[in-house]
């Protein structure tokens, strides 16, 4: 791969969106599949025209903590529930505890960007995403969604989801742990990686219509009176040549987690998504976030291929959630948000199982790890066959080459399977036997940052990880699970 000059790398990132050109393009292509030596760059390089948009650009907030932060003592989340364990009982109170306590913050950020400091919040984000991020929010680019995936929703576009993620002051502890001052020469040990008791991290999901002619309102019923992020960003997504411009993207899903190991004793955290509702009650676009559920373990002991299911014992699924983000939920009703890709096209033996759910929130994060001598996350988020070959980490159906559009998947409920759907706690590694590290859970760490950093500093001519594909490939997979798309 041809190295470029620290200038030349400097022109590009200086060039202004009046003299963007395909030159440009195509200079910002390659640069994505080289990744810029800059732990610290603030996005993708190119900023919007004043004529599109005027306010504010995303700020890094790196900034992390170096210390640990005081014990953090009866929190409101564990005190809605007694300060014992969460259960389908009190899991809605849990959830309540936990939006109110990012309230403020997270309403700010929703609906009054002109205002919002995260480094003033204590919010702050990770290293090395820069060259994928785009410049208004600091978003980029997650998963790709069509009515196939929403049936007898009334969705008449097929959409791309955008996401940014935040880390609380705790959390970011963690953050400092790895990457240090300079995020060059991060320190892989199992116990760095382990976030602090009442660490919260949060994950705000934008959707965006593909169409560029219908870019309001597309999906009646559902995106009415949801906040609205400007991103600068081209659409289609994916498509060559496709010139970028200010969109507004409806903000759909937030994510909150939390390490609870009293809550939550089998895996230490809970996870719990919002998601918009334009019927629920209230004053504004934040209120309208309600729960679609809690999750604090992966059922191990719940076969839900049986027919009937089981009950699930660690989830909980509230009943008057919007009927659009019910569509997606994972294997056996586990939880998995709009934005989150737990219903995949996957091929058992000879058997294709199209939009079969197959994932959850935290049987796609328990796998997180690293493997420091190979440099690279040896397991894959959803259940599948390893790959032989060079490509993604699974191996493709039917035929293992690299443009089949399917998942090797051991069968529902079998013993594979269930390799992904085990309580286990974030200090021990999905693969045990290989040297991997546990990474608690935080699948940017396995999955986006450390890829993109070995990418940065390691040997030029290595083959691109699967976590940073050259931008023509972007359409074949979804790139928050990295599964393939329907062609």
């Amino acid at each position: 791969m041809r190295k470029h000059s620290a200038f030349a790398m400097l022109l590009f990132l200086s060039i202004c969106s009046a003299a963007q050109s395909a030159f440009a393009e195509a200079f910002k292509s390659e640069l994505i599949e080289a990744v810029p030596k800059d732990p610290f760059l603030t996005n993708d390089g190119f900023i919007p025209p004043p004529d599109q948009y005027s306010g504010p650009l995303f700020k890094l907030s790196h900034a992390w903590p170096q210390q640990a932060l005081p014990p953090i003592s009866n929190p409101p989340w564990s005190k809605a529930i007694g300060g014992g364990r969460i259960n389908q009982d009190n899991a809605a109170a849990y959830v309540a505890a936990l939006k109110d306590y990012v309230g403020g913050n997270a309403r700010k950020l929703f609906l009054n960007y002109a205002s919002w400091d995260a480094a003033a919040a204590h919010w702050y984000t990770e290293p090395w995403l820069g060259s994928r991020r785009e410049s208004i929010h600091g978003t980029y680019s997650a998963g790709n969604f069509d009515d196939q995936s929403f049936p007898n929703t009334g969705l008449k576009v097929t959409f791309d989801t955008h996401v940014l993620t935040y880390y609380d002051e705790r959390a970011a502890y963690s953050l400092h742990k790895v990457w240090k001052a300079d995020a060059m020469n991060p320190e892989i040990k199992t116990e760095n990686f382990q976030f602090d008791e009442g660490s919260v991290i949060v994950k705000a999901a934008i959707f965006v219509s593909d169409d560029p002619k219908k870019q309001s309102d597309w999906w009646p019923g559902v995106t009415q009176g949801a906040a609205q992020w400007p991103l600068y960003i081209a659409i289609p997504e994916g498509q060559q040549g496709a010139a970028r411009t200010v969109v507004n993207g409806y903000v759909m899903q937030f994510d909150i987690i939390v390490k609870d190991s009293v809550a939550a004793p089998k895996t230490g955290w809970v996870f719990a998504t919002l998601v918009y509702d334009a019927d629920a009650p209230g004053k504004d676009a934040w209120d309208k976030m309600v729960p679609l559920g809690a999750q604090w373990g992966n059922d191990p002991d719940v076969n839900s291929a049986l027919n009937p299911p089981p009950p699930l014992k660690e989830n909980w699924i509230n009943p008057v959630a919007p009927f659009y983000a019910t569509q997606t939920l994972g294997w056996g009703g586990r939880l998995s948000g709009p934005n989150d890709g737990a219903r995949n096209n996957i091929q058992v033996g000879d058997n294709v199982m199209l939009n079969a759910p197959d994932s959850s929130c935290m049987s796609c994060h328990s796998p997180a790890q690293w493997q420091p001598v190979q440099h690279k996350m040896l397991s894959f988020l959803l259940p599948s066959y390893p790959n032989p070959k060079a490509g993604p980490p699974f191996r493709p159906c039917p035929d293992g080459k690299p443009d089949d559009p399917y998942i090797c998947s051991p069968a529902p409920g079998s013993k594979d399977w269930f390799r992904w759907f085990q309580d286990r706690l974030g200090t021990e590694p999905f693969d045990p036997d290989t040297g991997s590290i546990a990474t608690d859970f935080d699948m940017v760490f396995a999955f986006k940052s450390l890829p993109m950093w070995w990418k940065a500093i390691g040997p030029a001519d290595q083959p691109a990880l699967f976590a940073i594909r050259p931008s023509g490939a972007a359409k074949r997979y979804n790139e928050y699970s990295g599964a393939p798309l329907a062609r």
